[in-house]
């Protein structure tokens, strides 16, 4: 049988319970045209990357073009587009060249289009941390750089009430954007908040630069 066309009816995570034909409404403060916007769910199936099963799915609050997600030892790793972050990809690579001593073509960055990372890993405690790499470089014998996503588990078993809705058993996760490599580590000032609810998933999701917030998506009512 072809496992990458295996069908699959639900993402079975406790904090991503997505189903096909499930229906999330949230609010987008970017968006100056639409009040809510809707996403009816699909799930098509599943594939396999590097030997793991990721299930496809939909696009949905920030993951709006679609993701890959598995969940499996409540790790949650998801593949999806980079711009789905917010980011400009000729930005980073701007302020990646800017922090080299020596010139070198843009044209050796060769930012990814989409980028694997654990967005939650459930069973870790509150404080934990952990760092996920998504693009790398090595220029021998003198200089390596990489950008990379930091996380920290700010709080798990939060009540977060969104648009009159309370949940509970909510996990709030930080992920932090930062260049480190061997001249310079820099922080880049790019955060994103997300809020997990157990049973029901991505209740808020909050992008900031230089601590300013850019864009906040809360979830506005929801089907499974």
């Amino acid at each position: 049988s072809d496992e990458g066309n295996k069908y699959k009816k639900c993402v079975n995570c406790s904090y991503l319970p997505v189903c096909d034909s499930s229906v999330f409404v949230y609010t987008d403060s970017s968006d100056t045209s639409l009040d809510t916007l809707t996403n009816l769910m699909t799930i098509y199936g599943d594939t396999s990357v590097n030997g793991q099963t990721f299930t496809s799915v939909s696009g949905f609050a920030t993951f709006n073009t679609g993701l890959l997600a598995n969940c499996d030892n409540q790790d949650y790793k998801l593949l999806f587009p980079v711009a789905a972050l917010g980011l400009n990809t000729d930005s980073l690579i701007a302020v990646l060249l800017s922090q080299l001593p020596i010139p070198i073509p843009p044209n050796l960055i060769n930012f990814p289009e989409t980028i694997q990372t654990s967005v939650l890993k459930a069973g870790l405690p509150v404080n934990a941390t952990w760092t996920d790499t998504i693009y790398s470089l090595s220029i021998p014998p003198l200089l390596t750089f990489s950008a990379v996503l930091n996380y920290i588990i700010i709080g798990k078993g939060l009540q977060r009430s969104i648009y009159s809705t309370n949940y509970s058993d909510v996990i709030h996760v930080r992920s932090e954007l930062a260049i480190n490599s061997s001249i310079i580590n820099l922080p880049l000032d790019y955060t994103i908040d997300y809020y997990f609810a157990k049973d029901v998933g991505v209740i808020e999701v909050q992008i900031s630069q230089a601590s300013i917030v850019q864009r906040v998506l809360k979830l506005y009512s929801y089907q499974l």
